[in-house]
């Protein structure tokens, strides 16, 4: 099932269940793959908590929005709920780190996304736009609206189609929880999407998704910048037929803002 492994910064692996860099992103396959359709299995839940206790991704046949958060994977399905999956559980795409906090700062108030983006990215300036950030953000939410998606079934669409009409959204007030983001600089961008990526579990962690908006005041933000990147690329043949090359950079801010 596993594939090749690219890194930076780290001792050479034999394997993506041997990373033992707590400073690394480490990354299952490519967003632009997902993009185009490849929804099928490259690591296990198990394989990701070997290598990381905060982050974000999906499911094979993009089964629910992944949510890493203090070691424990969640599953948040079509409907938002919450499933907690085995070790076995195969996953399609995801990032994930070890959380190490280094930078510490309250937002006094937050208006929207594109507002919490802009006083994230003042931060990422001042400490390097080029280096990795992963970000949890806990507090009382004023206001919030996240989406899942429908698992899919082959002959697989790509994701920007697939989401026309599988994904389900939801909107609530008042709510606390936990937003777990992402940073990718510039040049990820035929790995990742570039800039910030979210996504939302409520504390009792029953309900969670991909983060579209929020509102908030007096909120905790941790930042741990990572430099150093590992990437596990499937083998199997479908992998190969993709044209990774390809612009997916309107498909991609489709998913992430609609």
């Amino acid at each position: 099932m596993f594939g090749s492994l690219c890194e930076c910064n780290c001792k050479q692996q034999d394997s993506i269940k041997q990373t033992n860099c707590t400073n690394t992103v480490v990354q299952v396959s490519t967003l632009q793959a997902l993009m185009q359709g490849y929804y099928y299995p490259v690591s296990t839940a198990g394989e990701l908590k070997e290598n990381g206790n905060f982050g974000i991704g999906c499911f094979e046949s993009v089964n629910g929005e992944l949510i890493m958060v203090d070691g424990v994977v969640y599953q948040a399905i079509h409907d938002s709920s919450i499933l907690i999956p085995d070790n076995n559980s195969t996953i399609a795409y995801a990032t994930v780190t070890f959380l190490n906090n280094a930078i510490t700062v309250d937002f006094e108030n937050v208006s929207s996304i594109d507002n919490l983006k802009e006083q994230l990215d003042k931060i990422v300036k001042e400490n390097g736009k080029n280096m990795f950030y992963f970000v949890r953000i806990d507090g009382i939410f004023d206001t919030l609206c996240y989406r899942s998606i429908y698992a899919q079934k082959e002959p697989y669409k790509p994701l920007a189609k697939a989401m026309e009409k599988d994904q389900t959204f939801f909107n609530t007030e008042k709510e606390t929880g936990t937003i777990i983001g992402l940073y990718c600089p510039d040049f990820m961008d035929k790995l990742n999407s570039p800039g910030w990526h979210f996504h939302f579990i409520t504390r009792d962690k029953k309900n969670g998704g991909h983060l579209l908006n929020v509102c908030a005041r007096n909120i905790s933000v941790k930042l741990d910048k990572k430099t150093s990147f590992k990437m596990i690329i499937p083998e199997e043949e479908k992998f190969q037929q993709f044209q990774l090359s390809k612009d997916m950079s309107k498909d991609i801010h489709e998913v992430e803002t609609k």
